[in-house]
C-alpha cells in the first residue's frame, strides 16, 4: 500500500524559504471573514480551502503560458478577524496599504465581497487613478442593504464612492433591479456594466480602460455558472464559463495590481469544484503579473 503523500498547497507555488517569501514581489492573504454576508454564511472558510484544494500532488505550478511560479509567491496568511466589521476592515485596509507602499502585487482570497471594500480603500496608496473589473453575478450596487452599507450586496456602491476609483467595469451580471439600476445611473460616466446574456461566449473588450492603466480585479465565484461553481451563497444560472475569464485575464493589456476572489464557501461546494477554480484563476493571474513585472 502507498503511503499518502504530503500536503502540497497551492501547486507548490508558495515559498518555504524566508528570504524568498520577503523578495517575493507577489503575495498571497487571506481574508477569511464572511460577516457581511446577506444569507448563508461559510466563506470564511474559503481561502484556507482554496490553499488545499488546489494541492501540489495533483495540480503543478506552471501556468498554462508557461511561467513556472514554484516558491516564487509569498503566502503571508489570514488575517484575523476583529470583534467588530469596522475594526476588521480598518485592518485589511492597513495591510493592503503597507503591501501597496511596499510594491507588492497582492492576491486576496476572500471570505465575502464586502472584505474588497477596505482594499478598494487602500488603492488610494498608488497616488494615481485606479480601474476596477468585476466579475459578479450580482451589481453589488444597493446604497444599503437590510439597513446595512457595508452588506457584500454593496461593495461596487462603496467603491464608485471612493474618487480614485477611475471606473467600475462589471461583467457576467444577471440580477440587476430598480434599486440598483437608480445607483448605477448616478454614477454613469464611470460604471461600465456588460451583462452576461450578450458576453456568455467572449469577453468584452474594455476599450474605456486605457492600455497601460492600473487595473484591479475583483471576481466573486458566482459570475460563473453554478454547473462550474456550485460552491457559492447565491448560485444564479446562466453565467460564465471558466475558458473566457481565463483567457481574459492571459491576454490582459493593462498594468496589474491586484486581485480578489471572493465568495468560496467549501460547506456548499462539490467535491471543491469551486475552489479549484478559485486557485487557477488566482495561480494564471499571479502568472501574468510575474511576466508583467519581468517586462518593467
Amino acid at each position: 500500500m502507498i503511503a499518502d503523500r504530503p500536503l502540497i498547497p497551492f501547486a507548490d507555488c508558495f515559498a518555504k524559504e524566508a528570504k524568498d517569501r520577503d523578495q517575493a514581489q507577489i503575495v498571497f492573504a487571506g481574508l477569511p471573514d464572511d460577516s457581511q454576508s446577506s444569507f448563508r454564511r461559510g466563506s470564511r472558510n474559503g481561502p484556507a480551502r482554496i490553499r488545499q484544494a488546489y494541492e501540489g500532488n495533483c495540480y503543478n505550478s506552471t501556468t498554462e503560458g508557461g511561467v513556472d511560479l514554484a516558491h516564487r509567491i509569498a503566502d503571508l496568511g489570514d488575517l484575523p478577524e476583529q470583534n467588530s466589521w469596522e475594526k476588521t476592515a480598518e485592518g485589511y485596509c492597513n495591510f493592503a496599504r503597507a503591501l501597496f507602499h511596499a510594491g507588492k502585487i497582492p492576491f486576496f482570497a476572500g471570505g465575502d465581497h464586502a472584505v474588497t471594500i477596505p482594499i478598494g480603500e487602500a488603492l488610494a496608496a498608488l497616488g494615481a487613478p485606479v480601474h476596477v473589473i468585476q466579475f459578479d453575478a450580482h451589481p453589488d450596487l444597493y446604497p444599503e442593504f437590510e439597513g446595512n452599507r457595508f452588506s457584500h450586496a454593496c461593495t461596487a456602491a462603496r467603491l464608485l464612492e471612493m474618487k480614485h476609483v477611475a471606473s467600475l467595469t462589471q461583467i457576467g451580471i444577471r440580477t440587476m433591479n430598480a434599486a440598483q439600476s437608480r445607483y448605477a445611473e448616478r454614477f454613469a460616466d464611470r460604471v461600465h456594466i456588460f451583462f452576461a446574456r450578450a458576453w456568455h461566449e467572449s469577453l468584452p473588450p474594455l476599450p474605456h480602460i486605457p492600455m497601460g492603466a492600473p487595473v484591479y480585479l475583483t471576481l466573486d465565484l458566482d459570475a460563473f455558472d453554478p454547473a462550474f461553481a456550485p460552491g457559492v451563497a447565491h448560485p444564479v444560472p446562466g453565467g460564465l464559463a471558466p475558458r473566457p475569464v481565463l483567457n481574459f485575464i492571459q491576454n490582459a493589456r493593462w498594468k496589474f495590481i491586484g486581485m480578489d476572489v471572493v465568495e468560496v464557501n467549501p460547506e456548499l461546494d462539490v467535491n471543491d469544484q469551486t475552489a479549484i477554480l478559485a486557485a487557477r484563476l488566482l495561480h494564471e493571474a499571479m502568472g501574468y503579473a510575474f511576466m508583467q513585472n519581468m517586462e518593467i
